[in-house]
């Protein structure tokens, strides 16, 4: 009886042992497939932000051929370009940059006339970007865009929202003269009237002077009458 059961746990431990090996080779080849996924995926990361890369270096070149040029239809032709190259850039998982093309983005749809585009891509950059450097530019090129549709509504809240965070901007006469003439398009003169004299109060030196001056008597003329 005792051989018998000395031969029994004998039988035992070596089935144990067995299943041990077993589950120490299951792991290490689960290891070694989880290191070789994972070396795959940035190796391929890697290459697709090296295209990314040079995908990017062409549209800023294209940007700033547009800008440069003289010729409207050679400006649109680089704009068209620049635009498809940062939207392909978009289309990538990943994307490292991602709010220079987004800026970028934005300018050329605004530049080329697509006003509702343009929006999109600039509001996804406000809601993400918010206290980023080209911030100020995204909120005065997002109202800008709105003012083009005709939604004085959306581009008064825009306008507005500069002067709440950036008061001390030097583009603050550009805003509040943007901002005073979406509200005389929208038939609002008193507080138009109100914006462009506190335009003239706070920047008397701003060469966007005269142009207030010129749309404050155009308002109080037409009152007169």
């Amino acid at each position: 009886m005792y051989d018998y059961l000395k031969q029994m746990w004998s039988s035992i431990r070596a089935k144990m042992s067995r299943m041990s090996r077993k589950r120490i080779i299951l792991g290490v080849l689960l290891v070694a497939v989880v290191i070789a996924c994972l070396a795959a995926v940035f190796t391929f990361q890697a290459h697709v932000n090296k295209i990314t890369q040079k995908n990017f270096r062409l549209a800023i070149s294209y940007y700033q051929q547009a800008q440069n040029s003289e010729k409207e239809e050679e400006r649109f032709d680089r704009l068209k370009k620049a635009k498809a190259s940062y939207e392909d850039i978009l289309s990538n998982f990943w994307v490292k940059n991602k709010k220079e093309v987004l800026f970028y983005l934005g300018n050329c749809l605004y530049s080329l006339g697509e006003y509702e585009k343009a929006t999109k891509v600039l509001k996804k950059f406000e809601n993400k970007y918010a206290d980023d450097y080209f911030a100020p530019w995204v909120l005065i090129k997002l109202a800008s865009s709105y003012e083009q549709s005709r939604n004085y509504k959306e581009a008064i809240k825009s306008y507005q929202k500069f002067l709440e965070k950036y008061p001390e901007n030097s583009l603050a006469p550009q805003v509040l003269l943007g901002l005073a003439r979406c509200q005389q398009l929208q038939g609002d003169k008193d507080k138009a009237l109100k914006t462009y004299e506190e335009l003239l109060s706070r920047y008397p030196l701003s060469e966007k002077r005269s142009m207030a001056e010129a749309q404050i008597q155009r308002i109080k003329t037409e009152k007169s009458r």
